[in-house]
């Protein structure tokens, strides 16, 4: 039986009828306000102009999310629906509920407010992101600043994290707390990329780059100024 699974998986990287298996890049920031649905907007945009790639930007902050400001849309109820239903979604649920951004990039996202609760489990969290990775390349997670079971299951099983921290102490330490728990549940898999935005931003005191990464035991990926 074991041999099956075994046989069956390494089949799905040796047939090339079989589809790609999609990426998930989360984005998550280390509190909230520094960037981070910024950053992955601008990712998942370039990725879909410059490299040409099919690309998905989920956005999970239920209530508060930006992507359809961002990108200029009417609000959809897309995220919710699917959230909704998750044993219902396959590859042509999921083709309604996106809203399409450009010729290789859309969206899923919600209304945004806060007139309704919203109770999301990581059950259905696994189901979208499983349907969409046998379709879609890459796909761009942007993750909410709060903490949850489902937003946990979400970063753990991503295939990439990317963590964007501002450089003053609260950030410091809650991506030193974020880099830990992944490290650990994670062992195998990439270690997370760690953004410094908002750099130099007039008089306010702040913690140099390198004393970040060293403080944090991780090299940062990219320093963005303040703009």
């Amino acid at each position: 039986h074991q041999m099956q699974v075994i046989e069956t998986i390494a089949n799905l990287y040796q047939d090339p009828k079989s589809g790609p298996l999609g990426k998930v890049f989360a984005f998550v920031g280390a509190k909230g306000g520094v960037g981070s649905s910024t950053v992955a907007h601008n990712f998942a945009w370039m990725m879909s102009k410059r490299f040409a790639t099919e690309t998905v930007i989920t956005d999970l902050d239920l209530a508060f999310g930006t992507s359809s400001l961002n990108f200029n849309q009417d609000i959809s109820n897309g995220i919710l629906d699917a959230l909704g239903q998750p044993d219902r979604i396959d590859a042509t649920l999921l083709e309604r509920l996106l809203t399409k951004l450009g010729d290789k990039l859309s969206l899923l996202s919600g209304p945004g407010g806060v007139d309704r609760d919203f109770n999301v489990e990581a059950h259905a969290i696994e189901t979208i992101l499983g349907a969409m990775r046998g379709n879609v390349p890459c796909i761009v997670v942007d993750v909410p600043n709060m903490w949850a079971p489902w937003i946990k299951y979400t970063l753990i099983h991503a295939d990439q994290v990317i963590i964007t921290a501002t450089p003053e102490l609260a950030s410091l330490r809650n991506t030193k707390n974020l880099i830990d728990l992944l490290k650990q549940a994670r062992p195998n898999d990439a270690a997370p990329k760690l953004i410094l935005n908002q750099v130099g931003v007039p008089k306010r005191p702040e913690i140099p780059a390198a004393e970040f990464a060293k403080a944090i035991g991780c090299d940062l990926a990219c320093v963005i100024p303040y703009d």
